[in-house]
């Protein structure tokens, strides 16, 4: 009877509180519940998350040009929103990912992935806009509110009905909703990107554009990995591309056209060298091989892997659902610690039950200690093999390959070269591998998608489509004269 009372006494206090935490946004003039995150709190929280941002996407672009015109283009719209208080703050973060995102308080990134797949100014400038229509119409702190809220509602339900594990079945369906911004919110910062375009005398069309490139990118990606990863429609919370596109361009013919910047040329120099693979910095992958030119190391991976480099490690995975997979990641030794105990106490965290093979090698010079134990991927039964490589008194690195049974002795024999494989990077290796870099060329007459692709730096056989996309291209549009446009070289 207590918990009935105490339930109905918090089903008065819930509205109350929504309605005393509801204000008007002036942006967008619409009612909406942020009373949990207050304006004022923003800076701070955006200032305390901007360093963790940095560290997981590898820092800024060191090419402080670059930087300087993704600010520029940034402020540019700045004065055009409806939220003068707020200090933006712009960075281009050193990732291939195309990806764009904004933190409270005005923090707003853009990747490398972003510039090499926007083609002109106006486009990239629609992405800055768009950011910047999240900060105006306060999504992150209406998301969070909302949040907080519904976590408190699934306590008191829990609480309620006395079912246990209740809370966190509600809070599964509330974290899968605001994982991301909602359908409203996406098409609401759409609306005021093309809008803070209008006024700062972009093309209000780019925004439509840059979304066509976003989305052939998207189908491009899922080609390279051999498969489709977006999720299914009903359980993303972004609407589907195609639709974005189609209020965008109805959005975008409510603005005036005449007199707008594009800026294509001038932008296409503005990137003409910029990496667009993962850069020397990070590692990167070429001819089937992961090298590190920064640091200085080196090794093979199986053919037609698809790859993933972050910060913290590098994965290689098989395109089947059957196949291996590969883990570079790397770690701090004590003093006079030994590779075994490393591995028996960091990696294996001491216990030893199921492990075998356990001993040391030395492998291109390396010390090396490995071990190998039984566990399961993609819910398959696996071996697992760890091999710890140490860089000197105070680094290691380590590979763990992954192997279900019955995987093919081939594949198994290219995993184990990697193992054997993984070296130091000589001078001439250095001078050899380069990341990929985007230039710019002006076609000639008689030049087509074909012969102006056949020299990018792939073997997959999508180098048509690829340049059609970094340029925006339609399928069956074909390369014009005297027009200028993007090319990979390595």
């Amino acid at each position: 009877m207590t918990k009935f009372i105490s339930f109905h006494k918090a089903l008065l206090v819930l509205p109350f509180l929504i309605l005393t935490a509801c204000s008007t946004n002036q942006a967008t003039g619409r009612n909406q519940f942020t009373g949990l995150m207050p304006a004022s709190k923003e800076a701070s929280i955006g200032a305390q998350e901007h360093e963790k941002i940095l560290a997981q996407f590898g820092g800024a672009v060191k090419d402080i040009a670059l930087r300087d015109y993704v600010t520029r283009v940034g402020q540019k719209i700045v004065p055009h929103t409806e939220r003068p208080e707020v200090a933006y703050t712009f960075t281009l973060l050193d990732s291939p990912v195309v990806n764009a995102f904004a933190l409270p308080g005005g923090y707003v990134y853009v990747t490398r992935g972003i510039l090499m797949l926007a083609n002109n100014e106006a486009e990239l400038a629609a992405v800055i806009a768009h950011e910047i229509g999240h900060v105006t119409a306060r999504h992150s702190a209406e998301r969070y509110s909302t949040s907080v809220l519904t976590s408190v509602g699934a306590s008191i339900l829990s609480a309620a009905i006395k079912v246990d594990g209740a809370s966190q079945a509600l809070g599964l369906g509330a974290n899968l909703y605001l994982s991301s911004y909602s359908r409203s919110q996406e098409h609401e910062a759409d609306d005021l990107g093309i809008r803070y375009l209008s006024r700062a005398g972009y093309d209000t069309n780019a925004m439509a554009g840059f979304l066509k490139s976003l989305e052939a990118s998207s189908a491009l990606e899922a080609k390279e990995t051999g498969k489709d990863n977006r999720p299914p429609s009903y359980l993303s919370t972004h609407p589907v591309t195609a639709e974005r596109v189609t209020r965008s361009v109805a959005k975008a013919a409510e603005f005036p056209q005449s007199s707008k910047e594009i800026n294509r040329l001038s932008y296409l120099k503005t990137i003409n060298g910029m990496e667009i693979s993962d850069s020397a910095a990070q590692g990167f992958v070429d001819n089937n091989k992961f090298v590190h030119p920064e640091i200085g190391f080196m090794f093979p991976i199986p053919a037609n892997y698809k790859t993933q480099n972050s910060a913290s490690n590098f994965v290689a995975q098989s395109k089947s659902a059957n196949g291996g997979t590969l883990i570079l990641s790397g770690g701090q030794i004590k003093p006079g610690q030994s590779l075994e105990d490393f591995l028996r106490m960091v990696v294996l965290k001491g216990d030893m039950s199921g492990a075998r093979d356990f001993g040391t090698n030395t492998i291109n010079g390396f010390k090396t200690a490995s071990v190998e134990r039984t566990g399961a991927i993609n819910n398959r039964k696996a071996n697992i093999r760890n091999i710890v490589y140490q860089w000197n008194n105070n680094t290691v690195y380590m590979l763990t390959l992954a192997m279900p049974i019955g995987l093919p002795q081939d594949e198994v024999t290219e995993l184990q070269k990697a193992a054997f494989g993984f070296k130091r990077m000589s001078a001439s290796d250095k001078s050899k591998y380069r990341p990929k870099t985007l230039s710019f060329r002006v076609a000639k007459s008689g030049d087509t998608v074909q012969s102006m692709s056949s020299r990018f730096p792939y073997n997959d056989g999508l180098n048509a489509d690829r340049f059609r996309v970094i340029n925006g291209m339609n399928v069956g549009e074909q390369v014009r004269a005297n027009q200028a446009y993007k090319i990979i070289v390595q």
